[in-house]
């Protein structure tokens, strides 16, 4: 199937190639079945890195093929049962962090009802292993419905994989970041 001028266009832009190489790449560290906790970590925190600076910097597509009546949700979700859980299920409790859920709220923002949430405000538990799951989902999801190779199956898993970077896995992304940094630069980890 050939695809479309506009989408070919976005592909062979450097930032969509450079994020869909490293989406690539941490999804594949991710399924690796034989490494050592201490070398995925250090190469998990390298492609954090990457990985956000490569989602900020990815173009968001503009919506031509598909639309909100697309349908992709073709992965069954056995198929993510046995993909990655060799290495990110023996983190396990040793990787509980605090984090606070929005770091710019103040009282005054409010809810529209007039009150705030105490939730938005205070310490909360992230977990390692939940970032690594999250992140690890949105971007296989996108990238496994790429190779369909349609037009719209392609533009709305670019979409979908900005628009989640924005509001799903970019989160998972900087709190994992901020607990591997101080894991690595506090001594806490040798890497």
């Amino acid at each position: 199937m050939r695809l479309s001028t506009e989408i070919q266009t976005f592909l062979e832009k450097s930032t969509t190639k450079s994020f869909l190489i490293i989406a690539n790449e941490f999804v594949k560290l991710l399924e690796e079945e034989q490494i050592e906790e201490d070398n995925f970590v250090s190469r998990a925190h390298d492609k954090l890195i990457e990985l956000y600076s490569a989602g900020q910097k990815l173009e968001q597509i503009g919506l031509k093929y598909s639309n909100h009546q697309s349908d992709f949700e073709h992965l069954d979700p056995e198929y993510f049962l046995e993909r990655n859980k060799s290495i990110i299920s023996l983190l396990g409790k040793d990787t509980f962090y605090w984090e606070v859920f929005d770091p710019t709220y103040s009282e005054s923002d409010g809810n529209p009802d007039g009150g705030w949430k105490i939730s938005d405000k205070e310490a909360s538990q992230g977990w390692l292993v939940d970032d690594f799951a999250d992140i690890y989902r949105d971007l296989k999801t996108g990238l496994e419905q790429m190779k369909i190779g349609t037009d719209e199956a392609i533009e709305d898993a670019l979409w979908d994989m900005k628009w989640s970077f924005i509001n799903h896995w970019g989160d998972h992304c900087i709190s994992a970041m901020r607990y591997l940094h101080f894991l690595h630069y506090e001594g806490k980890l040798v890497m």
